[in-house]
């Protein structure tokens, strides 16, 4: 089973650019999927992170990882369970 940005859009609330997954592959309903996200040269990241050696921020790892795992969660249960609903890390 395999998702592509179309329907990540569908399950996610986040737009660009802070929707940082492209594609989520390998499916295990609500346990495991491989999520693919598409670097570019251009991301509003990359001049700042750092100049002539360009670093993806741990803190937008740590959001893709959010984004697959709500997109995953999402797309296992009913649409009516998370309808309106938001998914979201919270430190405790």
């Amino acid at each position: 089973m395999k998702l592509n940005k179309l329907q990540i859009v569908e399950l996610l609330p986040h737009r660009e650019p802070m929707l940082l997954i492209d594609e989520l592959t390998d499916i295990v309903k609500l346990k495991s999927a491989t999520a693919i996200m598409n670097v570019k040269k251009d991301a509003f990241y990359v001049n700042g992170h750092f100049p002539n050696n360009p670093v993806m921020p741990g803190v937008l790892i740590v959001e893709a990882f959010g984004q697959a795992a709500a997109a995953l969660t999402a797309h296992g249960i009913d649409k009516k369970e998370y309808e309106n609903k938001l998914v979201f890390f919270n430190e405790c």
